[in-house]
């Protein structure tokens, strides 16, 4: 019956899963090249810190650990549009950990870039075209 919840200062998130478990992100951003990426103890350790710290429950048992990368452009908005120096490349990127929230938007612009269709949502396909950045 719980929410999904999130710290206001962003610190961390937990929502419920099934059978009274939680599923627990210490919601950070550490700059890292591309890797397979897995979960660094301290970084769970301090997602449980924050927990703790902010309601009466102790974490018994950690059951599963997890990480993943998030791409993130330098504005920090979506990507969606042709390579200005590589022809025919379409980059769908940047969504940096919002991508399953946003993919009916960002899917509805990709499909109107590439096929010359009207725009969605009215949204401005500029705003999140790969030529921003010039190139």
């Amino acid at each position: 019956s719980l929410p999904h919840v999130v710290d206001v200062n962003g610190g961390f998130y937990f929502k419920p899963e099934p059978g009274g478990r939680l599923w627990l992100s210490p919601h950070d951003e550490i700059p890292t090249d591309p890797c397979d990426a897995a979960p660094e103890d301290i970084d769970v350790a301090v997602a449980i810190d924050r927990l703790e710290g902010a309601v009466d429950w102790q974490v018994a048992a950690v059951e599963r650990r997890w990480a993943g990368l998030r791409s993130f452009a330098p504005d920090r908005l979506p990507v969606y549009g042709f390579d200005a120096k590589v022809p025919g490349f379409f980059w769908c990127a940047g969504q940096g950990g919002f991508g399953i929230q946003t993919a009916p938007a960002g899917a509805a612009l990709a499909a109107a870039v590439l096929m010359g269709g009207a725009m969605p949502f009215d949204l401005d396909a500029d705003r999140y075209a790969a030529a921003r950045f010039g190139g």
